[in-house]
C-alpha cells in the first residue's frame, strides 16, 4: 500500500504540471496494472502538496501587495467556467471509470501542444479576456487525458501571451480551482486515516512538484513546449491499442 500511495504522489506531482495530463495517467495506470489508490480524497490530499509547489515556485509574484492586486481578479475570471461543471459531477466521474475516452483526449492534449509549435508567444500580459479563455481550457481538463497545464498555456501561447505571462497565469487560475476541488472532497474525509507514511508521500509529492513546475517553465521559455505532444501523442495510440483490440 505504501508502494502505491508514493507511486501515487510522484506520479500526480509530476504529471500535475508537466503537460501530459494527471488524471489520464491514473486511469491508465489503473486499468493496465490494476493499481487501485485510496480514492478521490487522498488524490484531493496530495494536491494541497502540488498546491503549495505552485505557492512556493511563484511565491514571488504571489506574497507581492501590487501582484494580488492583479492576478486575484484575474484568476477569479479564469474559474469561473468551471462552475457549470458542478451540474454534471457524476458524469464527469464516470469519464474515470472509462478508460475508452483516453485515446481521444491524450490526442486533444496531443494538439494543443503540438500546434504552439506554430505560436511562439507575444508581448501581450494577462487581461481578463485571456483569463477567460485559458479557464475555458482549464475546463475542457476536467476530462482524464487533457493536460491542466498543456491546453491553458498553449491557449495562451494562441492568444499572443508572453510566455512567462502564459505560465503564471495558468497557475494562478489553478490555485482557486485547487481551492473548490478540495473543497468538493472534504465530504469524504469521514472515515479516512492518514499516518507517517502519508506525511512521507506528502513531501515527496511537494518536491517532485517544484521540480516538475522548473522543468516545465525551462521548456515552455526555451521554446521546446511542443515536445510533450510527442509524448501523449505515444500515449494516445497506446490506449487506443489496449482499450479498442482488434
Amino acid at each position: 500500500m505504501v508502494v502505491e500511495k508514493l507511486i501515487l504522489g510522484i506520479v500526480q506531482a509530476l504529471t500535475e504540471f508537466l503537460p501530459i495530463s494527471s488524471s489520464g495517467h491514473l486511469v491508465l495506470l489503473k486499468h493496465l496494472f490494476g493499481l487501485e489508490f485510496k480514492g478521490a480524497f487522498y488524490e484531493t490530499f496530495l494536491h494541497t502538496a502540488t498546491f503549495l509547489s505552485v505557492i512556493f515556485v511563484l511565491r514571488d509574484r504571489i506574497f507581492n501587495l501590487d501582484n494580488l492586486k492583479r492576478y486575484i481578479p484575474l484568476s477569479m475570471v479564469g474559474i469561473l467556467p468551471l462552475f457549470p461543471a458542478v451540474f454534471f459531477l457524476k458524469e464527469l466521474e464516470g469519464t474515470f471509470e472509462n478508460p475508452k475516452i483516453l485515446p481521444f483526449t491524450f490526442l486533444i492534449t496531443s494538439l494543443f501542444l503540438f500546434l504552439t509549435l506554430f505560436f511562439k508567444g507575444g508581448k501581450e500580459g494577462a487581461n481578463f479576456k485571456n483569463s477567460l479563455i485559458m479557464g475555458l481550457a482549464q475546463a475542457l481538463a476536467l476530462l482524464p487525458g487533457v493536460s491542466r497545464s498543456g491546453s491553458t498555456i498553449s491557449t495562451g501561447l494562441f492568444l499572443g501571451m508572453d510566455r512567462e505571462e502564459a505560465f503564471i497565469l495558468s497557475f494562478w487560475i489553478f490555485l482557486p480551482a485547487s481551492i473548490g476541488a478540495f473543497i468538493l472532497e472534504s465530504r469524504h474525509i469521514e472515515g479516512v486515516n492518514l499516518g507517517i507514511e502519508d506525511v512521507f508521500v506528502w513531501l515527496i509529492t511537494f518536491v517532485v512538484g517544484v521540480f516538475a513546475l522548473k522543468v516545465l517553465r525551462k521548456a515552455l521559455l526555451g521554446r521546446y513546449f511542443w515536445a510533450f505532444s510527442l509524448y501523449t501523442l505515444f500515449l494516445s495510440l497506446l490506449s487506443f491499442f489496449l482499450f479498442f483490440p482488434f
